[in-house]
């Protein structure tokens, strides 16, 4: 009989995506909650067992130090649909996390709230000592007074993780979306490209605008023609806001570019995530145009599950979403232990150029 081998790169997102549940779900198995029936409770550990997942606390367990109870801290993914959990750039932030947390003898509680229309019940029973957030990345917070959850949250030590839109307050933790679209810049003029745009699937989304604005800003200065592709803003967001962009919005894009003169037409495209690459090889492909050849494209967050069949490889930007996880941890214990500092602060990652074949020598 083999026994498998038990794999330290498995996340908890994983074992949800495995098993079939909510990541909250998965949490509420492994911190022996009541409330799950038999069969979810075996599923779960089916796929423990099959993934060779193992809690990172249980791998390495540090001396406990006397003057401080070891305790739990919440990870809470509310506005989005369940599906922003599976990203592979979500999942390296939560393996990034467990990881910290395991170093400092926490346990580490989940729960997605899509709706953000409940109150996690470690939250409610008062079993953690501090949050780290992951909501939404477009529009505003509502008022504290339509989602009481809100206050709940801000009750508690807590810090925003890649993302805190423009009226949420708090510390946050996140890549240096500005550095990124220098360094955009800065490659597609090294390789001779003279005519860019920023294609933008999904305008409003935070990452997307900051990163656009710092490309754009860095274009002219080296000189270039640049541009944007970016599809209508929504007329209204409501809870729980897709977390992967439409085929149809990339669609409409490619087809604009094609429209353009060809002399008037950017040779290169700056895609502002990689699963938004992916449908923009597609869409090329279904056009008969091949990436690296007839357009170049960059992309950002170096994702490695959806980079490892895409021909020609990817030219991306890491973001280092497992270190931003490390560094929301070392500023939310941070904060824990000074819960009456009134400065708020950010901690920004520097991202690095990932070079692929996917941007032309011209």
């Amino acid at each position: 009989m083999t026994t498998r081998k038990k794999s330290s790169r498995a996340t908890i997102a994983d074992v949800a995506r495995k098993a079939e549940v909510a990541i909250g779900t998965v949490s509420r198995v492994f911190n022996n909650h009541p409330d799950v029936n038999e069969d979810i409770r075996n599923r779960v550990n089916d796929a423990v067992n099959e993934l060779g997942y193992v809690r990172l606390r249980n791998r390495k367990r540090p001396r406990e130090s006397s003057d401080r109870r070891v305790g739990n801290i919440g990870l809470v993914f509310f506005g989005m649909e369940d599906t922003l959990v599976q990203l592979p750039i979500v999942s390296s932030a939560v393996h990034g996390i467990e990881r910290a947390l395991a170093t400092q003898g926490y346990n580490l509680m989940l729960a997605n709230i899509p709706n953000g229309d409940r109150t996690p019940h470690f939250i409610s029973d008062q079993h953690i000592e501090g949050l780290i957030l992951k909501g939404p990345n477009q529009g505003i917070l509502p008022s504290e007074a339509k989602r009481s959850l809100l206050s709940r949250f801000y009750s508690i030590p807590y810090v925003w993780l890649m993302g805190r839109l423009p009226n949420a307050v708090g510390d946050h933790c996140n890549y240096d979306t500005e550095e990124a679209g220098r360094i955009v810049a800065e490659h597609l003029d090294e390789k001779g490209h003279r005519r860019t745009a920023f294609l933008n699937p999904k305008p409003g989304q935070i990452q997307f605008e900051r990163m656009k604005a710092s490309f754009t800003q860095h274009s002219i200065r080296l000189g270039h023609q640049t541009s944007t592709l970016e599809v209508d803003p929504p007329t209204s967001l409501e809870w729980p806001l897709p977390s992967i962009t439409l085929q149809n919005n990339v669609d409409v894009l490619v087809e604009r570019w094609m429209q353009l003169p060809k002399d008037k037409r950017p040779t290169a495209l700056f895609v502002p995530s990689d699963r938004t690459a992916v449908q923009a090889y597609a869409a090329f492909a279904q056009r008969d145009l091949k990436v690296g050849e007839d357009v170049s494209i960059i992309s950002c967050n170096n994702e490695k599950p959806l980079l490892a069949n895409m021909n020609p490889a990817l030219t991306t930007i890491d973001v280092h979403a497992e270190v931003i996880g490390q560094r929301a941890v070392d500023q939310l214990i941070w904060r824990i232990g000074n819960p009456n500092q009134k400065c708020h602060f950010q901690n920004l990652v520097e991202p690095t150029l990932v070079p692929g074949d996917s941007v032309k020598q011209l």
